[in-house]
């Protein structure tokens, strides 16, 4: 079997499977992780493909049709044109979240460098993001999960920004007020906002495979933001910024302008839903 062979196999089995509205660059991404070879080698190569691999392949079809998501498949995934290990630890990362990371980077073009805490970091996507894109910023990557900053290291190690980031495992919904108050120039998060109730609606390969832990936000989806506006805040002047689920932005900025935010601003993303809640304190 022939690489132009094996890719029309994997294409046609996954279309055919109705369970992914994106067979072809899923196949793709399979291959060539499989193979070890760029895409550019999978379109204009047409080498015979050992067996061994082939075989491979198709049960890593097998394992997308029965709902795994590809990036848990490959171990990877991409995010602010970075690359970032993934696993059944934490969330994968959804471009929704890069309108966050660019409205913090927004923020600070012109400024002196920040200090950043980054609360649920998972995969460390976001603080990671910020770190490599605000020269000389430092990030705390807090997370209740102690495998899932273990992914968010080899993550900075993977992008270069170890050395400005720190990780601390802790459960932001047990910190005292004090702890992490008027430490920090900005406070970033993408909480968990999924209403409990909502979580065996949501597709498969969500409910199934990525951490309730990082999608379930209490009764109405709004728990974590509560505590991240009553337990933290940043420092005099400092920035607030946090991603919200859909009808929650409203709820989230007047909960920021209780706690003596100004300056509060909802962001949409590309698909036009208020996805970003920034202010300052």
């Amino acid at each position: 079997m022939t690489i132009k062979e094996l890719r029309r196999n994997a294409h046609n089995k996954l279309i055919e499977s109705g369970k992914t509205d994106t067979p072809e660059l899923d196949a793709n991404l399979i291959i060539m992780h499989v193979l070890s070879i760029s895409r550019e080698e999978m379109l204009l190569r047409d080498t015979a493909v050992s067996d061994a691999a082939a075989i491979e392949v198709n049960a890593n079809i097998n394992r997308r049709i029965k709902g795994k998501p590809v990036q848990y498949i490959i171990g990877k995934t991409e995010f602010m044109s970075l690359e970032f290990e993934v696993d059944k630890n934490v969330l994968i990362p959804r471009q929704d979240t890069e309108t966050l990371v660019e409205a913090v980077i927004s923020a600070y073009q012109g400024s002196a460098a920040p200090n950043i805490l980054d609360i649920g970091a998972g995969s460390g996507c976001i603080g990671i993001s910020l770190a490599r894109y605000i020269p000389g910023s430092t990030v705390t990557e807090l997370d209740i999960s102690q495998k899932a900053l273990d992914v968010a290291k080899r993550n900075a190690e993977r992008n270069k920004v170890a050395r400005q980031l720190s990780f601390v495992c802790r459960d932001i919904m047990q910190v005292k007020p004090d702890e992490f108050s008027g430490r920090f120039d900005c406070i970033v998060s993408n909480p968990p906002y999924i209403p409990t109730d909502d979580i065996p609606n949501l597709q498969t390969e969500v409910a199934d495979h990525e951490p309730l832990g990082a999608l379930d936000g209490g009764r109405d989806g709004l728990d974590f933001y509560r505590v991240i506006t009553e337990k933290t805040a940043p420092k005099p002047g400092g920035i607030m910024a946090l991603e919200v689920g859909i009808n929650q932005a409203d709820a989230v900025a007047d909960m920021m302008y209780i706690r003596g935010y100004g300056n509060i601003r909802i962001i949409p993303d590309l698909s036009g839903i208020d996805r970003v809640v920034i202010g300052n304190r």
